[in-house]
């Protein structure tokens, strides 16, 4: 998973030096660096091998985005900082070779990510019930809010009457997010105990 900073300024910084060294390192090819990365066999805080792809490094040199954990930056540091000190024993820019200097520049790139997934409060409409849940799942006692979903809900009902007469499955599939959990919950649990399936 990818950092996403609130502040498009640290990002900006922190992808202009990223791309400083890189140059000072002879601009060497993403997948050569990823592959290095690889070779060093470095270990994050879990005990787990760091990987990082090509794809990866691209973006955060663009300031698509920046390492989620710093283990992952501290890798590629690893391989591109040898490469520039051998190019230009004196950085061109002070502190480029520095990993105290990129830990503070990647936690300047990175603090704003938990105040941007703070949950907002949603005011509460009149009579102190809020019938908008976010991004949380309807719940069964959530079913007199959900409404628009009908024909899903009339569609898993004829797919469970099938089932009932032929045996099988009935499997609910879809991306991410969709809706499955609230259809199920507040769509087709209180569907049937209000007697869809006829029993």
């Amino acid at each position: 998973m990818e950092a996403l900073s609130s502040d498009p300024g640290a990002r900006t910084a922190f992808a202009e030096r990223l791309a400083l060294l890189y140059k000072e390192a002879g601009n060497p090819p993403l997948k050569s660096v990823a592959e290095a990365v690889v070779r060093l066999q470095r270990v994050d805080e879990r005990g787990r091998p760091v990987r990082v792809s090509a794809q990866r490094i691209s973006d955060w040199r663009r300031a698509k985005n920046v390492p989620a954990h710093f283990a992952a930056l501290v890798a590629v540091l690893h391989v591109l900082i040898p490469q520039a000190r051998r190019e230009r024993p004196t950085p061109v820019s002070p502190g480029l070779y520095d990993l105290g200097q990129w830990q503070r520049l990647w936690e300047r790139a990175t603090s704003g990510e938990e105040e941007e997934h703070t949950p907002v409060e949603v005011p509460a409409v009149s009579g102190g019930v809020c019938p908008y849940r976010g991004l949380a799942s309807y719940r069964q006692q959530d079913a007199r809010w959900f409404f628009g979903r009908e024909r899903s809900t009339d569609a898993l009902v004829g797919q469970l009457r099938t089932v009932e007469k032929s045996g099988g499955l009935v499997m609910l599939v879809g991306a991410s997010g969709a809706g499955k959990s609230s259809l199920l919950n507040a769509g087709l649990v209180p569907a049937l105990r209000n007697g869809a399936l006829g029993g």
